[in-house]
Formats: structure tokens, C-alpha cells, sequence
């Protein structure tokens, strides 16, 4: 079987790569993005969030850094702000990331320009967190 973790992000891999315009999408990369307009996937942990008989309920953290380039401030933050709608949009659904979890809730989203490069280029990293459930003792069965 798959682990639960591994199905949601790869889920969230496939909603992500659906957006109309997006150059690249990539899990836990090694470096910056080749092409722009790039989401990246982090995988920023889980926790147990409470536990039954036979459940066990965690609360997974995954962040998406957003990459855009154009040729000045305004064109940059106007694709970013695009970029980041078309994200959410296509992140938070009902039911939540094909129904392989319970919920999903946005958090944090922080904005930075990368100041020496040679084209304007703007970033955002955007916070998330999936609650979903497993047979206690075993993360592959959701």
C-alpha cells in the first residue's frame, strides 16, 4: 500500500500541475526554479492531533513557494497575486485534496523579491495544514 502521506502529496502534486500557465511544479526541490511560473512543495512534518480506538488522527504542514518573474514590480506582484489565487483555488476544495483528507486549512502566506536578479522576481511561500486519519499503527490505510 501507499502511505497516506505519500497520497496526499501526490495528490496535491497533481491539483498543483492542473493549473492553466504553471512552467513547473516540484516536491522537496534541490534548487530554484528552471521556469517561471514554479510551485514548490515542502514537506514541513506531521503530529499526532488526537487519537481513538483504532484511529489515529494527524495534522500534516506542507508550505508551496510560488515563483514569478516579469519585467517590472507591478507586472511581478500582479502574476504573483494570480499565482497565489490559482494555488489556493485549486488546493482548497471540497471534499479536501480529493477527499484523501478531512481538512484543510490555509495559513500563513509571506511575500519576498529576490533583489539581484537580473528580471524582476517576486516569491511567496504559502502555509497549509491537512488533518487526515489513519488505522492506528498503520500510515499506509486511510
Amino acid at each position: 500500500m501507499t502511505a497516506a502521506r505519500e497520497a496526499i502529496f501526490a495528490k496535491i502534486e497533481e491539483l498543483l500541475n492542473a493549473i492553466s500557465g504553471v512552467n513547473e511544479v516540484e516536491r522537496m526541490p534541490s534548487g530554484d526554479p528552471a521556469t517561471f511560473p514554479a510551485l514548490h512543495i515542502w514537506d514541513e512534518g506531521q503530529r499526532p492531533e488526537q487519537a481513538e480506538a483504532g484511529v489515529t488522527e494527524y495534522g500534516m504542514t506542507f508550505n508551496i513557494d510560488g515563483y514569478v518573474q516579469a519585467a517590472g514590480g507591478s507586472a511581478a506582484h500582479t502574476a504573483l497575486n494570480a499565482l497565489h489565487s490559482s494555488m489556493v483555488q485549486a488546493l482548497v476544495t471540497e471534499p479536501p485534496i480529493g477527499g484523501l483528507v478531512d481538512e484543510i486549512t490555509e495559513g500563513v502566506m509571506n511575500v519576498s523579491i529576490a533583489p539581484l536578479a537580473s528580471k524582476r522576481r517576486l516569491a511567496f511561500t504559502a502555509e497549509f495544514t491537512v488533518n487526515f486519519p489513519t488505522n492506528r499503527g498503520n500510515p499506509d490505510a486511510i
